[in-house]
């Protein structure tokens, strides 16, 4: 688990997902490797969710050294049977979310040439699988716009990963 790898290194956490259940369950668990953890429950398929999680977390910490957009959505089947609105979703969730976190965040982080950007991707990423198109079409998205911003703050401090 990523978030129990930061902890150990003595990370603070803020903590989002949709679940208010599952975000405590973690950060008990997590608070007692002796981090500060503090939960956010938000749905990242809404703009302002993603834009509240972001000042919750400044609000919090005051500076954001690590941004690891984990969340994603599977919707799986042939994609002319899929409703619009699953698509849209998976869109929203699996690449405007990170996108718009890390526009969010990327100045705090440029201002101070310290930070890192971690996005994870997906082997589908690289190989398109059929009746998982739109999964596949957004971490290959998301794979390639972080590359893309590697190369166009290369030298900033800030650095960018894509997990697969």
């Amino acid at each position: 688990m990523i978030a129990e790898a930061l902890a150990r290194q003595g990370a603070h956490l803020a903590l989002a997902a949709r679940s208010v259940q599952d975000l405590q369950l973690v950060a008990s668990k997590l608070k007692e490797l002796g981090t500060k953890v503090i939960t956010i429950p938000v749905d990242l398929a809404r703009s302002a969710d993603r834009r509240r999680l972001v000042a919750c977390a400044l609000e919090q910490f005051n500076q954001i050294d690590i941004l690891v957009n984990n969340a994603g959505i599977e919707t799986e089947g042939a994609y002319l049977d899929l409703p619009w609105e699953s698509v849209e979703q998976t869109l929203q969730v699996n690449l405007a979310a990170p996108l718009e976190l890390t526009h969010l965040l990327l100045p705090h982080m440029l201002a101070r040439k310290n930070g890192h950007i971690v996005n994870i991707a997906s082997i589908g990423a690289k190989n398109g699988v059929a009746y998982d198109a739109v999964y596949c079409g957004t971490k290959a998205g998301l794979a390639e716009w972080t590359r893309a911003l590697r190369l166009e703050h290369e030298g900033s401090g800030v650095h960018f990963s894509t997990l697969f």
